[in-house]
């Protein structure tokens, strides 16, 4: 299973504002369903990855990895398609919810 997310700040440590105790870069990431998370980039992706990227994440192992970077046209149709679902399902639910309490405000005179 994987998810898009964003590259919201890219933590190396090459970087002169962090300290590293070991080699590896982590990518904090905005996912299409408003989450946020940091995960580790995969060694071959490191040099390309850049803030604002669209990033493909492996949930399928123990530790979460960016695998891929999505540009251009993959990257914003990608984002689009789940972002629209995910927009769907709250709208949806949010619907579901207020029908809810105007049944519970119903009241039965008989």
């Amino acid at each position: 299973m994987y998810h898009p997310g964003k590259v919201s700040e890219v933590f190396s440590p090459k970087s002169k504002q962090i300290s590293a105790a070991d080699g590896v870069v982590q990518a904090m990431l905005e996912m299409w369903d408003e989450n946020i998370i940091t995960v580790l980039v995969e060694k071959k992706l490191v040099s390309n990855l850049k803030k604002d990227d669209v990033v493909l994440v492996d949930y399928t192992t123990p530790k979460l990895k960016v695998i891929k970077i999505l540009r251009d046209d993959v990257a914003k149709s990608t984002w689009k398609k789940y972002r629209d679902q995910f927009v769907k399902r709250k709208t949806e639910a949010v619907a579901m919810q207020s029908k809810l309490q105007a049944a519970q405000h119903e009241s039965y005179v008989g």
